[in-house]
């Protein structure tokens, strides 16, 4: 298996000239094997090992198990315990899944601290399958059906070539001594229940069933290429991408085929999901305006466009501080700038950004911030009369997530100004005016 091991660690560009390689060691057949390959190919590398207490007197065999092998090696060695059940019962998730998450973020706080390039993990062709057939039961998206990739950031899966009983045939020829895990035995989790179970069915249909899934992923691998290209290639034609907002051309998005699908993989990132698409899509025809949330961003479904706003967007509720005489740069790059004057100014027309307030109505400190749900100030022109600030959003057509961008100047916690938009009638300048405060905002 050594001329092999090489050919596979080449052909996928695993193992960089001189890089140092944390092996995560059970003491089981497969991560064994793949210590001895090591060895035997002169790759650098150490031996690291988690006892999770779940087998009791076995477990810690296994721990010593694997520190003699490292001592017969003559690698480092690299050891934890894991009080694995309560993990897994404090976060609410299987005994599994608690494993692979204690394993995997110790062995990159080894690889950090030690100074290693990598993690190996033994992983081989029957374990790539068998996630195959996991993830089409429980339902899959391509990717799903892609088995365990070679590499996954500074994890590798250099075995990946090799069957199980192939791992087994090297331990017997070459006398490798190894460790049996009993769970392996049972139909107690799901991916015994198809090693034991359904794969043998496979084989039965086809005894070159393994030769042939591994067929099968290299094939879905290369779609899986092509789908992403073309993803990206209509991702760049429907997409308006701006700071905190994307714009999805609802026209252009309706020219391509498997419309859920594609939205699907524009917005996954943002943490929406197939129900929330289809929601969506049909929104589109009968319920514009329509807004759908994730903890990340928010979407307006608008005449022409999906409007996805994220980052500062969906912040809310930010307050910034201004004195009398100011100048703030705001989070959005924009800037309001406030001068006081003590003579009335020579010229009133400063158009939509500008606006004069009386300054003896003013409280300072000023607070700039965004609209909440049940703000209202009293619009000049309107004779002192109060309106709901989401009343004059609509009636001046701004948009859902338009509106969420608009500053407020507020004193005293009455809004003074609607900022580029409207004055409050308490604020404007008079007669009886004797200070006077220019607000200017400087859009980005």
């Amino acid at each position: 298996m050594l001329l092999p091991l090489r050919n596979y660690i080449a052909s996928q560009n695993l193992l960089p000239t001189g890089a140092k390689v944390l092996v995560a060691t059970s003491g089981g057949v497969d991560s064994v094997v793949l210590c001895h390959l090591f060895k035997q190919a002169g790759i650098a590398f150490a031996v690291a090992h988690c006892n999770f207490l779940l087998r009791g007197v076995a477990s810690d065999l296994d721990e010593d198990f694997v520190k003699t092998l490292a001592q017969q090696l003559q690698v480092p060695f690299y050891s934890t315990r894991f009080d694995t059940q309560i993990f897994a019962e404090q976060n609410k998730i299987s005994i599994q899944a608690a494993a692979r998450e204690l394993r995997y973020a110790w062995l990159e706080k080894i690889r950090q601290s030690a100074g290693y390039q990598l993690i190996a993990t033994a992983h081989h062709l029957d374990d790539s399958i068998e996630t195959l057939l996991y993830n089409f039961t429980k339902g899959s998206g391509l990717r799903g059906l892609l088995g365990i990739p070679p590499k996954n950031g500074h994890v590798i899966r250099p075995m990946l070539f090799a069957t199980k009983r192939q791992v087994l045939d090297f331990a017997l020829a070459q006398k490798i001594a190894f460790r049996e895990d009993a769970s392996n035995l049972t139909d107690k989790y799901s991916r015994n229940l198809i090693r034991h179970h359904a794969v043998p069915v496979f084989e039965k249909i086809n005894p070159k069933f393994q030769h042939t899934a591994a067929e099968n992923i290299e094939r879905l691998n290369e779609a899986a290429l092509l789908y992403d290209f073309a993803l990206e290639k209509i991702k760049a034609e429907t997409v308006l991408k701006m700071p905190n907002e994307w714009r999805i051309d609802l026209q252009k998005l309706r020219s391509y085929p498997a419309l859920s699908t594609v939205l699907f993989e524009i917005l996954k990132p943002f943490g929406f999901n197939n129900d929330q698409i289809a929601n969506i899509l049909q929104s589109t025809d009968n319920q514009p305006g329509s807004i759908f949330h994730t903890p990340q961003a928010r979407l307006l479904v608008d005449r022409l466009f999906l409007i996805l706003s994220f980052g500062e967007n969906i912040g809310g509720g930010k307050k910034l501080l201004l004195e009398g005489d100011s100048t703030i740069a705001l989070p959005d790059g924009a800037t309001l700038k406030l001068s006081a004057a003590s003579i009335p100014p020579s010229n009133w027309d400063n158009g939509k950004n500008t606006t004069w307030l009386d300054a003896d109505q003013l409280q300072f400190p000023l607070v700039l911030r965004h609209w909440q749900p049940g703000d209202w100030f009293c619009p000049l022109g309107m004779a002192g009369k109060r309106q709901k600030l989401q009343d004059f959003f609509s009636n001046n057509k701004i948009s859902r997530f338009e509106k969420d961008k608009i500053w407020l100047l507020e004193s005293a916690g009455n809004i003074a100004w609607v900022v580029a938009w409207r004055l409050d009638e308490r604020f404007k300048v008079g007669e009886k005016t004797k200070s006077w405060i220019q607000a200017t905002f400087l859009p980005k």
